[in-house]
């Protein structure tokens, strides 16, 4: 399923940390990976003149000049070996400009880490990975620095795949799928019930019936074509809280999610739960906005 993968990087270690996954997948997939950077016009430092800013034109040419050496310099890297890759440099806002790139080239899979820091004039990863996610219907690959990256690059065995009993929470079945057959990785769907103060037990109880019967014809379904799965059901006043510690508990080496689903007292609000799991998993998380 991914063919074209696509790595922004913003010239820093941090977000170089990324690649091993990316080059991982690309080669599994037979992919090609598009390494782009999208230089922001205003962070360079104008020139100014009778109190009118100007930005010099050498200055510009030359850090265009760096950035595109720099692009370079990382396809040429060991880990891209027997990897085809793609080097792009944009201009403009950056999470808009790489939202446009990916729908330009049918990017299949976004692949980054949440995290940058200073590496040409303006860093902009942490805060892009965040954009992206309102902006593209392009799956993100998301990692944190650190053991989250060095996750991603290994085998995978065990995804857990929150959901919430919607359409639109399933439309991240068929990445993570794709994303599973690499390894043969297992499935959890996990759903909870987000509990209401006073609710009557009973009502509770019928409530889970109804959601295990869902997670189960679902793992039945991917069991027939080929992906293991079980199902994990839980309430609570938290989803996120306790999804993390299902996660933890069951060491999933990822978490795969849509960032919409269906909204309700019932039904845990996929929207919210993917903000704080993104930003607290410390495992790779694959996230879908359908």
């Amino acid at each position: 399923m991914f063919r074209t993968i696509l790595v922004p990087l913003d010239g820093s270690v941090v977000g170089e940390q990324a690649l091993a996954a990316a080059a991982r997948l690309a080669r599994a997939f037979q992919a090609t990976v598009h390494l782009v950077h999208v230089h922001y016009p205003n962070s360079l430092t104008p020139i100014v003149i009778e109190t009118l800013p100007v930005i010099d034109a050498e200055l510009h040419s030359l850090a265009a000049e760096h950035e595109r050496f720099y692009l370079n310099q990382v396809a040429a890297q060991p880990v891209f070996n027997g990897v085809q890759t793609v080097v792009t440099r944009l201009e403009g806002a950056v999470a808009e400009t790489l939202a446009a790139h990916a729908q330009a080239i049918n990017a299949d899979l976004i692949v980054m880490t949440t995290h940058g820091w200073s590496g040409f004039e303006h860093f902009w990863l942490g805060s892009v990975a965040e954009s992206l996610l309102r902006l593209t219907h392009t799956p993100l690959w998301l990692m944190r620095p650190g053991e989250s990256a060095s996750r991603a690059a290994q085998p995978l065995r065990r995804i857990l795949v929150p959901l919430d009993g919607s359409a639109r929470a399933e439309q991240v079945l068929a990445p993570v799928q794709s994303l599973a057959a690499l390894d043969g990785a297992r499935l959890t769907l996990a759903r909870v019930l987000v509990q209401r103060r006073g609710a009557d037990r009973a009502d509770v109880t019928v409530q889970k019936q109804e959601i295990e019967a869902y997670l189960q014809a679902l793992a039945t379904r991917l069991e027939a074509q080929g992906v293991p799965a079980d199902i994990a059901v839980g309430t609570a006043d938290q989803p996120a809280r306790t999804l993390l510690t299902l996660s933890r508990e069951l060491q999933v080496d990822a978490i795969a999610l849509a960032t919409r689903g269906q909204g309700g007292w019932q039904r845990m609000v996929m929207g919210s739960v993917a903000d704080k799991i993104i930003r607290a998993c410390p495992v790779p998380v694959l996230v879908v906005r359908p």
